[in-house]
Order: C-alpha cells, then structure tokens, then sequence
C-alpha cells in the first residue's frame, strides 16, 4: 500500500533531481523570471521549502499557526547562491524524513491535524490529508519547473511514478515485470466477446 510518507519520499526525490537539473544552468539562468507563479528556479525550490516546512513542523504537529511570510515572499537577502539554496533543500528534507519515520504508521497518520487556509479559517484533518496537500503542492510547483526545463531544451528527469518505484529507474520495463502476452490476449478477447454480447441484448 502507497502512503502519503511514500509520497512524500517521492516528491523530495524529484526535487532534489530537478534542482539539480536547473542548477547546472549557472545563478544567473537559476533566478531569471520565467513568468511562473513564483517567478524563478530559485523561488520555486524555495517556496516548496518554506511549505514542506510549514506543514511538518506546524500543521502536521497539529498547530494552526499562520503561514509564515516568506512562504509567498521569499527572502531576497537569503539564499544568495546555488550552494545555499540546496543546503536549504537537503536541511528541510532532513526535518521531514526524521519525523516521517515515526508517522508512518496507519495510527500516527490519522492522528489530529491541521491546515490554515487563511487566519480566520484552520481547518480540522488527518496529519495523512495535510501531507497529501503538501504531496499535491510539489506537484503543482515540479511541473512548472519541468515546463521551464522544456522552454530551454532541456530534458528533465522522469517524474513517471512506475518508472522510478516499481522499476527503479528500469525504462524500458525488464521482461520480469510484464504481464506475459497471453493474458493480455485473454483478456482482451474477454472484453470482445463481453461487447459482443451487449451489442446483442
């Protein structure tokens, strides 16, 4: 069964490999406005920070707090190369990983949680519904990078989730993992003669 702590190891794995991705372009490409929700390279990647860390520590943890500022205005005084902007990543997936092995349980994931959708509206859930958010918000932010990488010519890494957890990296499928011939040609005359048989009632 695929947790959200499964996903949530998915989403770091992918980050690290797209910041690595745009971080051989150089600073100067890295923190170009590309006309994004969060302009650059270099704000995405801080931003998806700033969330993983407003949901582990705080909502997580079952706090309402308000979302921190630097969430949408992120420091232009902070994080002024591309070594301090991955240290900030590796320090941020390290946070996370140490408490997600005490939630990854069915028990510690529904405990009590939290997510503020403004000041006036924190929300009751499952520390599992909180993660998942945080889990759908990389992916929303990864795919604008992937976009980005697309506009210069680059190819980014694979975000296909078979390809990097089932068959760890094998593309194409080795011949263990497929499903042998036969059986697909049973089923598929399954399906026929089902269809068959409806077009005739």
């Amino acid at each position: 069964m695929v947790t959200t702590i499964d996903l949530m190891d998915f989403v770091h794995e992918l980050r690290g490999d797209f910041f690595e991705c745009a971080a051989k372009l150089g600073w100067k490409e890295f923190t170009k406005d590309r006309g994004t929700s969060m302009l650059s390279f270099r704000d995405v990647f801080l931003h998806l920070a700033y969330v993983e860390e407003q949901h582990v520590t705080e909502f997580c943890e079952n706090r309402p707090t308000p979302w921190m500022r630097e969430v949408m205005k992120i420091p232009k005084d902070r994080y002024l190369s591309i070594p301090e902007v991955r240290k900030r990543l590796r320090e941020v997936r390290a946070m996370g990983d140490v408490r997600f092995k005490k939630w990854n349980s069915e028990e510690e994931l529904a405990k009590p949680a939290v997510w503020v959708a403004s000041r006036k509206y924190p929300l009751r859930l499952s520390r599992d519904s909180a993660l998942a958010q945080c889990v759908t918000e990389h992916l929303l932010h990864l795919g604008e990078v992937e976009a980005m990488l697309w506009q210069l010519d680059i190819e980014p890494p694979t975000t296909f989730w078979i390809d990097r957890r089932v068959l760890h990296g094998k593309w194409p499928p080795p011949k263990s993992a497929l499903v042998r011939g036969r059986v697909l040609r049973r089923a598929a005359q399954k399906r026929r003669s089902t269809s068959r048989g409806r077009r005739e009632r």
